[in-house]
């Protein structure tokens, strides 16, 4: 299978590793030191295996248009990302999103109607430019979004299945999305307010106990949305954070890294969307108003 990864941070950098060793074609699009580190040396994966593989790295996606647009970039720059690659989306392309948060299935659809939808709880880490640390093992499942079935999500399940990546096929892509965006509007809320590592989330009685309300906040918006639940979000919260339990948060590490997070996309998207079926999410709220002050007060101090 032809493979783009548009936006090759630590996941979708670990995906193309997995692919590329599975001999499929795959080409990392992403930042230009980690560019120049593939093209030099390779991508190493170090952690849950250590292996070096060597697909083909570039700033700008080709002119080919790929069989998978792997679309892995930060939700803020979807958006983007999605303007300069449409060159090399073509009428057989697919785009698979396994973002966090929520809307960027949405604006993939305007791009094109072979959008499908993904969550994974594989936890990675970029170490240094070229190399990812796979912190832990997860589940990654995907469907056409928003709902539906069609054969070549399938045939992506058995390629992922065959580069050794636990996959299943839903036919309600919109449900684990919100399943998946409501875990980190816990994981990634709480975890970057405290500065903690994930498993001190089940550690902490008083941590589980708010835990819980975070969530629920999350359920109460999606089904007053009609979305439906496959597992329930607190079922997928408690595996994420075992799987994951010595992992620091993307929120949080982008926040140590002094750069923008994506709270605007999780905590933030939960509280827009109560406001809409005239809901309050004000336990998401006082999470996104901490990360998003957090955010400012880094950046401006310079911290990188």
């Amino acid at each position: 299978m032809k493979v783009y990864v548009l936006g090759a941070g630590s996941i979708g950098s670990l995906f193309g590793a997995l692919l590329t060793r599975a001999g499929h074609d795959v080409t990392l699009i992403g930042r230009e030191e980690h560019v120049r580190a593939v093209r030099k040396k390779g991508l190493r994966i170090i952690g849950v295996e250590d292996f070096t593989v060597y697909p083909r790295a570039e700033v700008y996606a080709p002119e080919e248009p790929p069989d998978l647009l792997l679309l892995t970039v930060k939700s803020y720059s979807t958006r983007e990302a999605l303007e300069c690659a449409r060159h090399c989306i073509g009428k057989n392309t697919w785009i698979l999103s396994l973002q966090n948060g929520l809307g960027n299935e949405e604006l993939a659809l305007k791009v094109t109607d072979k959008v499908i939808g993904g969550i994974t709880t594989n936890g990675a880490m970029l170490s240094e430019w070229g190399k990812v640390r796979w912190t832990g093992k997860g589940i990654t499942v995907i469907g056409r979004y928003p709902r539906g079935r069609h054969k070549f999500v399938e045939e992506v399940a058995e390629t992922f299945r065959g580069a050794g990546l636990e996959t299943r096929v839903t036919e309600n892509a919109i449900g684990w999305k919100w399943a998946k965006a409501i875990v980190n509007s816990v994981i990634n809320g709480l975890g970057t307010a405290l500065e903690v590592k994930n498993g001190i989330l089940r550690e902490i009685p008083e941590l589980e106990g708010i835990s819980v309300e975070i969530a629920r906040e999350g359920c109460l918006v999606a089904q007053q949305l009609g979305v439906e639940f496959e597992v329930h979000p607190l079922e997928l919260l408690w595996d994420t954070i075992e799987r994951t339990k010595e992992n620091y948060n993307s929120t949080l590490q982008d926040i140590m890294r002094g750069r923008m997070t994506e709270a605007d996309y999780i905590n933030g998207k939960i509280v827009e969307y109560a406001s809409s079926v005239g809901l309050e999410a004000p336990r998401n709220e006082l999470l996104w108003v901490l990360i998003k002050a957090k955010e400012k007060l880094n950046r401006g101090s310079g911290n990188t």
